[in-house]
């Protein structure tokens, strides 16, 4: 066993970015798959707050139940290449993931009720962007497409006027940059996301050069690749 222990899903989700992150500071991972997609964990009575993912780090007993602070304990506790050097990188590194994890929360998770037919109530409020309202899926697809380009045009329009590169902090990658590759590529590549895109006629980020000129840079990362692999083909999101 690892002597840190991760539960999630067998999909791409917020996952992904943690599995890379381990990979790249060799950070020695047991991978568990949780209830109701797996047996390995019980999110429901083992998690604090009853969601995932979750890590506990076997070498202190300290237990961990949300993304952001699983992925700045591991690149705080165990340093490797994206550790922030300094405070005003770490600063610009927690905003360029929460532009991720917002465009992740407003847009993927709700998308991801519509693929799945996940129409229960408390997850669709906690989102707080009811896709399956009044107008149902059409009406939700289409809200939520307009959503995903409006979002990404600020990160898009942000990129070039500061003229960011290769990487969104600079020369270095950063877990924020690891974030928002896997967000991207869950689109381009996951089965579920086809039906975001054929709104976009296929090609969802060709109105967003810079984004994929990022996303490029994370991509060509040996550690990237190891990790990844078909993952994002095999994964229904």
């Amino acid at each position: 066993m690892g002597h840190i222990d991760i539960a999630y899903f067998p999909i791409v989700g917020r996952g992904m970015q943690i599995n890379i992150i381990c990979k790249m500071h060799e950070i020695d991972a047991n991978f568990l798959m949780s209830k109701p997609m797996g047996e390995d964990f019980d999110k429901d009575t083992q998690a604090p707050f009853g969601t995932v993912p979750w890590l506990k780090d076997n070498s202190n007993g300290i237990e961990l139940n949300d993304s952001l602070a699983i992925v700045q304990y591991l690149v705080t506790k165990y340093e490797g290449p994206l550790t922030p050097k300094n405070p005003e990188k770490a600063a610009l590194t927690a905003m360029y993931w929460s532009w991720a994890q917002d465009y992740y929360s407003f847009v993927l998770s709700p998308f991801h009720d519509i693929i799945t037919g996940h129409n229960e109530t408390f997850w669709r409020n906690l989102r707080l962007t009811d896709s399956l309202a009044e107008g149902g899926k059409e009406l939700g697809v289409t809200n939520l497409t307009i959503l995903h380009k409006k979002r990404l045009q600020y990160l898009e329009d942000h990129i070039k006027k500061m003229n960011l590169g290769p990487f969104i902090t600079g020369s270095e990658c950063s877990y924020a940059d690891i974030f928002i590759y896997t967000c991207v590529k869950s689109v381009q590549e996951t089965g579920g996301f086809e039906i975001l895109r054929e709104q976009c006629g296929n090609e969802p980020f060709k109105e967003f050069p810079n984004i994929l000129k990022i996303c490029e840079s994370v991509n060509q990362i040996p550690k990237v690749q190891e990790t990844v692999g078909s993952k994002f083909k095999d994964c229904p999101v």
